[in-house]
């Protein structure tokens, strides 16, 4: 007897639908608003009359039951299984599951269970596996719906409580400059949540900057009052007497630093979001908790490099040592024995490379130009160290008997969309919806290619590089130097338009650094620029392009992803 239809809704973020794992259209917004509340009842049957005004409102409606049977049954043909929907004698009812919402509320029990038992490093990991899981904005779809509005402010209101007790427990964990930072743009978005402005002071005042606390909690206090008209709570009231006073309390005690792992200088902040690979990072911190070697695979441009990192950053603030190789300035074999081990060691000294790794996490990223050394080395490191954890990011796997490839694929439509528009210019935020789709199919809903695009928006509008990315169009989109398999040929479309679309100073300063294989300073960038005034400027508009990262490791630093630096090396000198 075939084994009934699984349905998947999801609602942290734009509403996806899957059938036996399969994307599913429901198109219009009264059956997906219609599928999410028959969603969230639970499989309970919901009454007609509560249906209408969830949907509709507080109206009189006429005939509201046979509005309703009208859009049942579309869903059930929009999801071509009827006996997912069905009639009760007291309303419909669906059987679905929302399988982002329940592995949410688990770990928010989980975490709320760490917070108690004062576990900060378990708090501080189960709060970005937890929020990995939105999409974006929850329901954002559906915010025209009265129950969905209501709904969606739910949700994200759960995913900030996240948030910040996350940020709490890194702030425990000694981590006040980097949970600083995101209580910044937090703060920003959120200009009268108190915890979170209570938060943002103590992560100032322990670096050091006890003026700019107390300037954020005077800000806090005369929005209150202007915005609410009320006074600031108790426990804000009470934090701003304590850093006026410079309470020994607010800062860690001693041990408490001591106890705390050391930041990495390898392991930078990204100062981009993380989107749409939410279920792939839980799935990899997980696997991460073995010994063993993960390899992600997968084309250029997909964004094995970010999700590697992500998932260290995951791990080390739980506690566990990482330790970060770049790989992609290297060629000779002796070379990647000496980056593990680290400066002052033997090259071929394999004693060294593995002294102190241990339960370690160890990530061998850009393997591409190293494979067979780095397939070599591996069963040797694992022998010597038996608990180590090595994670390689490479386009194909090493072929290793133990290995655990795990792929990394495009984006489905609805991440790649979220990140088009997080990265697009801002008047291109509220563009069709189908011609960002297009744009994302065009270069294969690839991270890389969608960032690229996105940063074209700056010189051209939605419609016009849709339409152009579709056509080809010479005067637009340059004729790809290059169709391979390792290259799609709408990658390298946005690659030349984006390069294109550069004046000559920032030509010049792209192809300089891109000498650089392992990130460079803006200082560095001055030193090999043929003039230095314009390199500032030049890495700030390469940067919006998506032809550079910036990672936040000492200070600013930028990097070329290898994808783009082989685009730009293939360029005439000019």
């Amino acid at each position: 007897m075939p084994s009934e239809p699984q349905l998947e809704v999801l609602v942290l973020g734009p509403l996806a639908v899957r059938l036996d794992g399969v994307a599913v259209a429901v198109d219009r917004p009264l059956e997906r608003a219609l599928l999410v509340r028959l969603a969230l009842a639970g499989g309970l049957p919901v009454p007609d009359q509560r249906l209408a005004v969830d949907l509709w409102g507080d109206v009189d409606l006429a005939r509201p039951t046979e509005r309703l049977r009208v859009l049942a049954s579309r869903l059930r043909a929009a999801l071509g299984t009827p006996d997912i929907l069905t009639r009760a004698s007291n309303g419909y009812a669906l059987s679905a599951r929302m399988t982002d919402l329940v592995s949410a509320r688990s770990l928010t029990k989980a975490l709320y269970a760490a917070a108690r038992a004062g576990d900060h490093a378990t708090v501080s990991a189960l709060g970005r596996e937890a929020t990995a899981l939105w999409r974006g904005a929850s329901l954002a779809d559906l915010r025209t719906i009265p129950y969905a509005a209501t709904e969606a402010e739910q949700l994200d209101a759960w995913r900030l409580d996240l948030q910040v007790e996350r940020l709490d427990a890194e702030l425990a964990l000694g981590g006040a400059t980097e949970a600083g930072r995101e209580l910044e743009a937090l703060a920003a978005e959120h200009p009268v949540h108190e915890r979170l402005w209570c938060l943002l002071a103590l992560a100032l005042y322990r670096t050091g900057r006890q003026a700019d606390a107390l300037n954020r909690l005077a800000v806090l206090r005369s929005r209150l009052a202007g915005e609410l008209d009320v006074e600031p709570a108790a426990t804000t009231a009470e934090m701003e007497l304590r850093l006026l006073r410079q309470d020994p309390g607010l800062l860690l005690p001693q041990s408490a630093v001591l106890a705390t792992p050391p930041a990495d200088p390898e392991l930078p902040l990204p100062m981009t979001t993380f989107v749409g690979r939410g279920r792939e990072l839980a799935e990899l911190v997980h696997r991460l908790d073995l010994p063993g070697v993960i390899t992600l695979t997968g084309r250029p441009g997909s964004g094995k490099s970010r999700l590697a990192l992500e998932a260290t950053r995951v791990v080390a603030s739980a506690g566990r040592a990482v330790r970060v190789v770049h790989l992609a300035s290297l060629r000779q074999a002796d070379a990647v024995r000496a980056a593990i081990a680290g400066d002052g060691a033997a090259s071929n000294n394999l004693d060294e490379a593995v002294a102190g790794l241990g339960n370690e996490l160890l990530l061998l990223d850009n393997a591409d130009q190293l494979t067979g050394p780095v397939a070599r080395l591996i069963p040797e490191l694992l022998r010597r160290a038996p608990k180590l954890t090595i994670l390689v990011t490479s386009q194909q796997p090493l072929e290793l008997a133990a290995e655990q490839p795990q792929p990394i694929e495009p984006l489905d439509a609805i991440a790649a969309a979220q990140l088009f528009t997080e990265r697009c210019a801002a008047d291109a935020q509220g563009a069709d919806p189908g011609l960002v789709a297009a744009i994302c199919t065009a270069v294969d809903r690839l991270p890389l290619g969608i960032e690229l695009a996105a940063g074209l928006t700056r010189t051209v509008s939605v419609p016009q590089l849709a339409e152009r990315l579709a056509t080809g169009s010479q005067t637009a989109v340059p004729a790809p130097r290059s169709t391979t398999a390792s290259r799609p040929t709408g990658l390298v479309a946005v690659l030349d338009w984006s390069h294109e679309l550069l004046n000559d100073a920032e030509r010049a300063v792209l192809r300089r650094v891109a000498d650089f294989t392992d990130g460079f300073t803006l200082e560095a960038a001055e030193q090999v620029a043929v003039d230095p005034r314009d390199v500032a400027p030049a890495l700030t508009e390469l940067a919006d392009r998506g032809l550079l990262t910036v990672e936040a490791v000492g200070g600013r630093r930028f990097r070329m992803l290898e994808t783009v630096r082989s685009h730009v090396l293939a360029e005439p000198r000019r």
